[in-house]
């Protein structure tokens, strides 16, 4: 096991070196660059020329790269992973500030994935055909077809301006900073926002999964012996199933990751999404390429994580 993990994360450099190569090329040759934030009518062209060159701008592309990625490895540095461009802090301890709220957010949406999914896929498996499957099924369609985006947005409307019952914006209420149940009120609507795709998803495949098990020789073995129905589906049936679902663990972490930062910014969310979307308006490179590279990480390892979930849910399977 530990020697397939170290192969994986060796395969993994090359893949992050070309993410790194993608990103510094569309960011740095995309229209425009952080100094035209300053070019107005006072601002004389020494002041600008001096500005670029403390961005390090006049270098050339490759130098650049070469500079931003030997800095970035070193993250016992505080300035590994450079700094802002809008207010001069370093990147490395924006992220961790941010961060926590990120994960906040990211682990309520997939801990609510979980807790929904699994039994409806259970019930629209067990009841085929019936109304309960098929209005899983239609709900499970309609959440997975709406965007997250549009779906945040109804969520805003309906329940923070029509119906007033939560919180509009941030992660805190003013005066209330550091009050769980405060905090656990302003997560219903971004969580809600993030884990309805999710859910959609996964009932649909644990439905598949039960399906497939519930028509094997052993549950219809464990029928004939007089099993009680309950037992069978929840002790044979639902512990075979689950095995491919857990795969689904990993896998989901990216998407949750990558539709963190339309969520947070919907719901002004201070976590790393909405310092991500912001950087993106302004230009702001260096915290750009870290939440692009943070992005791209927690692909690499979330596929990893799946894999080493599988092999160690079902024995039979052996990591080459």
């Amino acid at each position: 096991m530990a020697g397939y993990v170290a192969r994986r994360l060796l395969q993994a450099v090359p893949i992050l070196i070309g993410v790194a190569v993608i990103s510094f090329s569309l960011i740095y040759l995309a229209p425009g660059d952080p100094i035209d934030r300053f070019r107005t009518p006072t601002i004389r062209p020494e002041q600008l020329q001096g500005l670029i060159r403390l961005y390090g701008l006049d270098k050339p592309l490759p130098e650049q790269f070469w500079s931003w990625l030997t800095t970035y490895v070193q993250v016992w540095r505080p300035e590994a992973w450079g700094y802002s461009f809008l207010d001069g802090q370093p990147v490395l301890f924006k992220i961790a500030d941010r961060l926590p709220a990120t994960l906040l957010l990211g682990a309520s949406a997939l801990a609510l994935t979980v807790v929904v999914a699994i039994p409806l896929g259970i019930l629209a498996a067990v009841r085929q055909y019936s109304v309960a499957d098929r209005l899983i099924s239609s709900l499970a369609t309609i959440g997975y077809a709406i965007p997250s985006f549009l779906l945040g947005l109804y969520l805003l409307f309906f329940g923070g301006v029509v119906l007033g019952w939560f919180p509009l914006f941030g992660m805190e209420s003013f005066g209330r900073e550091g009050d769980p149940l405060d905090i656990g009120w302003h997560l219903v609507l971004p969580v809600t926002s993030l884990a309805v795709q999710q859910i959609a998803g996964w009932s649909r495949y644990v439905r598949a999964a039960m399906l497939e098990v519930l028509h094997q020789d052993f549950v219809r073995t464990a029928h004939a012996k007089g099993l009680p129905a309950r037992r069978v589906t929840f002790k044979h049936a639902l512990r075979n199933a689950l095995i491919p679902v857990i795969t689904l663990i990993g896998l989901t972490i990216p998407s949750l990751l990558a539709g963190a930062a339309i969520t947070e910014a919907i719901f002004t969310w201070p976590g790393v999404g909405l310092m991500g979307v912001d950087a993106v308006a302004q230009r702001d490179y260096p915290v750009v390429l870290a939440f692009v590279m943070i992005g791209g990480i927690g692909v690499v390892l979330g596929n990893l994580l799946a894999d080493v979930a599988y092999a160690v849910a079902d024995p039979r399977i052996k990591l080459g």
